[in-house]
């Protein structure tokens, strides 16, 4: 099983997230609501993928992407924001990540939820 670590902010929406994830039969090792805690988190489960927010306090998920990817270069992550501007987007896909989604992902939303399978699919480099 796969193993998925939520980062974002919002309580929403990694309670939201969790619930898709489980459903769709990933193992949601973790959650934290900020970069520093998504570091802290990535080392104590060393998740297959992580989902990651941008707009964060006390560390962006810019820079907790790139102090994942200093702790550990075939890190799979992928980034979940409403962010919609293509600069930070390339800069976010330039930084290693294996992947962006716009948010939001609906429960029961075939479309969002194919986007989601997608790009968890592509992260994990195998069929999900």
């Amino acid at each position: 099983m796969i193993k998925v670590l939520i980062v974002d902010d919002n309580k929403f929406i990694t309670h939201a997230m969790r619930n898709i994830l489980e459903e769709m039969d990933f193992n949601v090792v973790g959650v934290a609501h900020d970069g520093l805690q998504g570091i802290e988190r990535f080392m104590e489960f060393w998740p297959d993928i992580t989902l990651l927010d941008i707009t964060m306090p006390n560390m962006d998920g810019l820079e907790c992407l790139g102090k994942i990817m200093e702790m550990n270069s075939t890190a799979r992550v992928v980034m979940l924001s409403a962010v919609q501007d293509k600069h930070t987007i390339r800069n976010c896909l330039a930084s290693g990540a294996a992947g962006f989604l716009q948010k939001p992902i609906r429960k029961g939303n075939a479309e969002d939820l194919g986007r989601l399978s997608r790009a968890l699919e592509h992260a994990a480099g195998k069929t999900v």
